[in-house]
């Protein structure tokens, strides 16, 4: 492990930080956010002081990356984010304890949107700004905008690539990676526009647009309204924001596909295909269980009469399907009053995810689609011994590695989510709301049901479980082998 070089490209992570946080802090002194804007200034003259002394004293020792080191320098550096943006939220007094800023800070950065905050629109302009800013900062990934920084430190940057890309492969759109990762921001960037000036042109103030809009490309659902998106109970606000989130839980190589006309090769995307049909399928079967279910109205107990409407059931359906399938967590009903068969389905869901290099969480379609092509050769190979069959994917073969690490990935992850839920029950947690909380942190999502669902948040969480929370999203985040790895001798060994 070459650890003078990890320091040194986590000490200039750092200080693109300190330069980040001018964006929030000028937001703050717009709004006159006096408190906040102190917390802003504090953090960027901290982030500065240790960056530029990183710059200035320690000696890159080789200008290669290697493997171990970009497992060291992505964790580490996601930690020092967490860590660095939490200062804010202290500084300002918003938040009871230290503990509640690193949750709200991992939240934001790991793209969950879960938040401990009973009173979202008592928050400073600033604050509220810096929640949804460290989503949009979170959700493509902040080293991947730092990579096409690193050939100016003359450090190759493929290998932090790998690392920080979701999913089982890194696609590589252009042959040097500066070039991938400049295409995949301006994507991100011109997604982020459209939504901003498509909500903005819904009546909703500019500041609004902007937070969602942040929230909605990065699929994190941090709201600037404490009900989230049925404060505004507009059917063309839920129509944007349900669409666009699907469309930033699309793999983000296919838009570049798009763009070069290779509308062929979309189209034949098994996991997009199976991405589209599993929604589509959830929408219909959820709209229907609602309408002949009818369920109880949050005030009162008694039917909510929107459910006798075939058209709201739709509405209400497309919506929360839409942004828990691809992890975003955004509500426009209490669906906590659902029948429970459509509760668990929003929970498999949560569990699912979106596609493999979006921005969306869980356990990521493709791996979903490998899984079954696997299990189903398997199945043959009872019947037929000698069966030689390769899984296919896009109508190529998929090689054995892959296969092997999809399989080994969903083990650790359902191995995880088991452990990390016995510890909350045993925190005195119930198991409805253990359960989906640790799922839905995991998967970078947000809500649950009971104690932590849409109406509700994660303040009631004993002060231990927020810190198994916390690790519960940056596992997710990381896609549990970065941070694991960090704990193994042979990381450490030269």
């Amino acid at each position: 492990m070459n650890v003078p070089l990890v320091l040194y490209t986590v000490g200039n992570l750092v200080l693109m930080l300190s330069g980040i946080l001018l964006v929030p802090l000028g937001v703050s002194l717009y709004y006159r956010d006096v408190t906040a804007s102190w917390g802003f200034i504090y953090t960027i003259i901290i982030t500065g002081i240790l960056g530029g002394f990183s710059k200035a004293f320690l000696r890159k020792k080789a200008t290669e990356i290697g493997i171990r080191e970009a497992i060291a320098i992505v964790t580490f550096s996601w930690i020092v984010c967490i860590f660095f943006g939490a200062i804010p939220y202290w500084y300002a007094d918003v938040c009871e304890t230290f503990g509640d800023a690193i949750f709200e800070s991992t939240s934001g950065f790991t793209t969950t949107g879960a938040s401990i905050f009973k009173n979202v629109e008592a928050l400073p302009k600033g604050i509220l700004f810096w929640r949804s800013f460290t989503n949009w900062l979170g959700g493509m990934g902040i080293i991947v905008i730092f990579v096409t920084l690193l050939p100016a430190m003359g450090i190759s940057g493929y290998q932090l690539f790998s690392a920080e890309v979701s999913g089982p492969t890194a696609d590589r759109l252009r042959p040097r990676i500066g070039e991938t990762t400049k295409i995949l921001w301006m994507i991100y960037l011109s997604i982020t526009i459209i939504v901003t000036i498509l909500l903005a042109f819904g009546s909703m103030p500019i500041f609004d647009a902007t937070c969602h809009a942040f929230s909605t490309v990065s699929t994190a659902g941090f709201s600037t309204k404490n009900t989230s998106i049925a404060y505004y109970n507009s059917l063309y606000v839920e129509i944007v924001i349900g669409i666009f989130t699907i469309i930033c839980a699309c793999n983000f190589s296919l838009y570049y596909m798009c763009f070069k006309k290779e509308f062929k090769k979309v189209y034949r995307n098994s996991e997009l295909q199976f991405f589209g049909g599993l929604i589509l399928t959830a929408i219909i079967f959820t709209a229907l269980l609602l309408y002949f279910s009818r369920p109880e109205s949050f005030y009162g107990g008694a039917k909510d009469p929107r459910y006798y409407n075939l058209g709201n059931d739709f509405r209400y359906a497309f919506f929360q399907i839409a942004t828990m399938s691809t992890t975003t967590g955004y509500v426009s009903t209490n669906y906590d009053l659902w029948p429970n068969a459509c509760r668990f389905l929003l929970i498999l869901l949560i569990f699912i995810g979106g596609c493999a290099g979006s921005t969306a969480g869980a356990l990521k379609c493709v791996r979903i689609v490998l899984l079954l092509k696997s299990s189903m050769r398997e199945f043959g190979k009872i019947i037929r011994p000698r069966m030689v069959k390769h899984v296919k994917l896009n109508g190529e073969s998929v090689s054995e590695e892959i296969i092997t690490e999809s399989s080994v990935f969903f083990v650790a992850y359902l191995g995880f989510f088991g452990i990390c839920t016995l510890i909350l029950i045993a925190l005195d947690t119930s198991i409805v709301t253990a359960f989906s909380a640790v799922a839905s942190c995991m998967a970078n999502c947000g809500p649950g049901l009971a104690m932590v669902g849409p109406m509700a948040n994660y303040s009631d969480i004993a002060y231990a479980g927020k810190w198994i929370l916390c690790f519960c999203m940056l596992l997710g985040r990381l896609e549990i082998y970065s941070l694991l790895l960090l704990f193994l001798p042979i990381m450490w060994k030269r």
